[in-house]
């Protein structure tokens, strides 16, 4: 091989391989053409693993003159399931719509409604650098229930949501995503967690 190789030099890419530090935030209006509010960030503790899939349906294409060319794209519809190592009955109330009685019991009605949050969450990657993720509008169903009795070995019982990731009506988002080593990301990172992230696109 030639001393003078002039080969350009390629990008290492690094997986992800952790999820910690979820964060949501109640979403209290998101009218069309104006800014989403939320509720403060508050912290979801004990998170195991989070499954995302896309389930917005397939583009709807028209081939007109020998080509493809007038594509609608559908709206942006994802499916998540969240794995904890528990989801306390409070951060169920918090997270379903449930009440709460004075005595500090939930109580799940069956007019309640799940409200729509905004999810937040770092992924450790191979190379120590964290993945920064913002999901701006989802709404869960009630976790599985299931109580198992204690055995010889050892049986841990976790809480799985399921979350539907939508965008907002107010700015047509769905998600936001960068790794911590970004160049441009350094004045963001000490505040992206503060609230769900507002992009700046000023130049």
């Amino acid at each position: 091989m030639p001393d003078n190789d002039t080969t350009p030099a390629v990008n290492e890419v690094y997986s992800t391989i952790g999820l910690r530090a979820i964060v949501v935030a109640k979403l209290l209006t998101d009218e069309t053409d104006s800014t989403p509010t939320y509720d403060p960030v508050q912290p979801l503790i004990g998170a195991i693993d989070l499954d995302v899939s896309d389930n917005s349906g397939e583009p709807d294409a028209q081939y007109y003159d020998d080509g493809e060319h007038d594509v609608v794209l559908p709206d942006p519809e994802l499916s998540g399931t969240i794995e904890m190592a528990d989801l306390p009955p409070e951060k169920q109330a918090l997270l379903l719509g449930y009440r709460v009685d004075k005595n500090g019991v939930v109580i799940h009605n069956a007019d309640d409604k799940p409200p729509y949050f905004a999810w937040g969450f770092k992924s450790k990657k191979s190379n120590g650098v964290d993945r920064y993720v913002w999901y701006y509008k989802g709404r869960c169903t009630m976790p599985q229930d299931k109580h198992t009795t204690k055995q010889k070995d050892l049986n841990r019982q976790t809480q799985k949501l399921k979350v539907t990731f939508v965008k907002l009506n107010s700015t047509g988002n769905a998600r936001a995503f960068v790794d911590e080593d970004s160049e441009a990301f350094a004045t963001a990172k000490a505040t992206f967690f503060n609230a769900p992230y507002t992009p700046d696109f000023t130049t």
